[in-house]
């Protein structure tokens, strides 16, 4: 598996938190059908998709982007101590694996310049914060943590609605926000614009309102960090396919194809936090369907 790739003069590296975990056809998919499978059994092996259980293969992962001497965090994954009372297997999580990984690529959170969100869902917010003394506190204390304005609205308003539906903006976003580390742009926003090296915001809404793909580009060579734009390589297949947290599954759809067809048609590399193995790929247009061809 390639934990790193040189894009021009910028550098994109992985940053895991859970390598692989199996979950279950109706967290993902419940529409899923063995016939689908079956049709794609020639190049989705049963790590990715369990022929019979319909069983399929999650990473949770982030992406460093490491650009003019700036180290550029995006997405933060699920975090420890966070009540998630929802999701047994997330909830009150006590792993280092996603600081030892930063760690493990020479830096620390004091080193981290900038935090992108591609949007606030609970498994991409979490490292945010850490707990520190019975407060939420920001984990990378010298950062920025860049959202899309429309996207923070959004979830702001409905927190302390349904339950504990919405911890994770208290907990994981809120606190930012109270720090002074927040900074809210449009969904097109330029991080890093020079001469020949960029790296950008550009909408890709459905799974979430305001959700961003991330797109790191230079000297004619660019990658894609896609959130949950995508989550799965029977997506390549099946780009209508519903995934059951989408927010509008239509325009979810239509966001995921047009990702797709932007990779296929520019040789962008596809980083797809969430497909273990291949969390750097190139698509291939086929016909009706795209595929996936890991680095």
């Amino acid at each position: 598996m390639t934990s790193g790739v040189e894009i021009g003069a910028l550098r994109v590296d992985l940053v895991p938190e859970v390598r692989y975990r199996l979950m279950p056809r109706a967290f993902l998919f419940p529409d899923l059908i063995h016939e689908d499978a079956a049709r794609n059994a020639d190049w989705i092996g049963p790590r990715h998709l369990h022929p019979e259980t319909l069983a399929v293969g999650m990473a949770f992962q982030a992406y460093l982007i490491r650009a003019r001497g700036q180290n550029i965090l995006v997405d933060t994954c699920n975090g420890n101590h966070k009540p998630r009372p929802h999701a047994p297997w997330q909830d009150d999580m006590r792993a280092h694996t996603f600081l030892t990984s930063l760690a493990d690529l020479g830096l620390r959170p004091e080193d981290i310049h900038i935090v992108l969100c591609t949007h606030l869902h609970t498994d991409h917010v979490g490292w945010n914060t850490r707990l520190v003394d019975g407060r939420w506190v920001p984990t990378f204390p010298n950062a920025r943590y860049v959202m899309n304005k429309a996207e923070y609205d959004h979830f702001a308003a409905l927190v302390g609605t349904e339950g504990s539906r919405y911890a994770h903006i208290e907990d994981s976003v809120l606190p930012v926000v109270d720090a002074g580390q927040a900074e809210m742009v449009s969904d097109t926003a330029e991080i890093i614009s020079e001469i020949g090296e960029e790296v950008f915001l550009s909408p890709s809404p459905g799974h979430s309102p305001g959700h961003v793909c991330i797109h790191a580009r230079a000297n004619g060579a660019e990658a894609v960090i896609s959130g949950d734009a995508i989550h799965h390589p029977i997506q390549l297949d099946m780009p209508d396919l519903v995934m059951r947290a989408d927010g509008d599954a239509a325009l979810a759809a239509q966001s995921r194809r047009a990702v797709m067809e932007h990779c296929a048609g520019t040789s962008a590399l596809l980083c797809a936090g969430h497909i273990p193995d291949w969390s750097f790929a190139r698509v291939h247009e086929g016909g009706r369907a795209f595929r996936l061809d890991p680095l």
